[in-house]
């Protein structure tokens, strides 16, 4: 489990987390789209938190610039 993940897109991830978490906590949507949100922020905050994207490695995208 190779970190994957570089600062930038570790930012843009917590950023998104942030608002993804809110709109799970805060907004008037319908109690699907609350755990819909919610589930995406926590994926999101947890890959940022990792430096590592399942995904990005499945597709062999390495944004992290040399390979550790």
């Amino acid at each position: 489990m190779a970190p994957n993940l570089g600062g930038t897109e570790k930012i843009v991830r917590y950023v998104l987390a942030i608002i993804f978490l809110y709109l799970a906590f805060f907004s008037g949507a319908a109690s699907v789209w609350k755990v819909v949100f919610g589930l995406v922020g926590v994926i999101l905050a947890v890959t940022a938190y990792k430096s590592f994207c399942p995904i990005w490695s499945a597709l062999h995208i390495n944004t992290r610039g040399k390979s550790s």
